[in-house]
């Protein structure tokens, strides 16, 4: 049997509620999903990969931190995560764009998780980047900007320490053309060289796949949401992904549990399902 690990990113616990459904009930439900996935169908790890919140935020209402103090990414640590932590898994949480706390502050507000990190996982091993660490610990209310992956000295290391493990890259955004803009070469030369098997990543809200033909066909596999998706607002439906990890390939799927959202006075009702398939070879 392969090993199973579960990707979720952009949950977003702000003050919007989401398709007629109140922010707490979102959130609670997504803690939920994560306990009835296990009993469904057990898994290793839960991978966390940024935008719990709108803690740092620079639009209308502007972010909680600056503007009240308040963190929801903590609460979201404290009230709802805390409820998974019970399971027999690894989870790690690393930050996106709407979390500019530095090293420091993002493990106590977290209760301990890095910024960066990596967890091995049978043949495998995820190297979960920090690409959005430009302006960490902001005194004004700002958007923070994508930074990449200049920190290769991490990679290495890490990369090192496994030698025998292949290796997958997570972050809460990966782009690939502005890490070449940004003259990353040394990163972008690792990718094209196939030391990586595929990557991870949040951000868009969506469940899609893509294909960087540059940089030798690399895939990157999108992990869904659980707020909205203002492009296409009602499909994909929240969900999270899971990777199927096999001795020659990963097989990767958005599972979207079944929900209840609202628009124009209805309710919809969207079953149960897997969808965006995609198999991987690794050898």
């Amino acid at each position: 049997m392969p090993n199973r690990v579960l990707l979720a990113s952009d949950l977003h616990l702000c003050d919007t509620d989401a398709y007629g459904v109140p922010t707490a009930a979102r959130m609670q439900k997504f803690a939920d999903d994560i306990k009835k996935e296990y009993e469904r169908e057990p898994f290793s790890a839960l991978l966390l990969l940024g935008d719990y919140s709108l803690d740092h935020w620079n639009w209308g209402y502007k972010g909680s931190w600056l503007e009240r103090g308040v963190s929801n990414t903590a609460l979201f640590a404290e009230k709802y995560l805390s409820q998974i932590q019970g399971l027999p898994i690894e989870i790690r949480m690393i930050a996106g764009n709407h979390e500019q706390f530095g090293e420091a502050n993002w493990e106590r507000l977290t209760g301990g998780y890095k910024r960066q990190d990596a967890y091995v996982c049978g043949d495998y091993l995820f190297l979960l980047l920090d690409t959005y660490a430009a302006k960490p610990d902001p005194t004004e209310h700002c958007d923070c900007p994508y930074r990449g992956v200049p920190d290769t000295d991490f990679i290495r290391k890490t990369v090192a320490a496994y030698p025998d493990k292949k290796v997958i890259l997570c972050a809460h955004y990966l782009d690939l053309n502005t890490e070449a803009e940004n003259d990353h070469t040394d990163f972008l030369n690792m990718v094209a060289s196939g030391q990586f098997v595929c990557a991870f990543a949040g951000h868009t809200h969506k469940s899609d796949v893509w294909t960087w033909e540059k940089y030798g066909n690399f895939k990157e596999i999108f992990t869904g949401n659980y707020w909205q998706n203002e492009s296409t607002p009602y499909e994909p439906m929240w969900g999270f992904r899971e990777a199927l990890l096999f001795e020659d390939r990963i097989e990767s799927s958005y599972i979207a549990p079944a929900a209840t959202v609202f628009r124009d006075g209805k309710s919809y009702h969207y079953p149960y399902g897997k969808r965006d398939s995609i198999s991987i070879l690794t050898e």
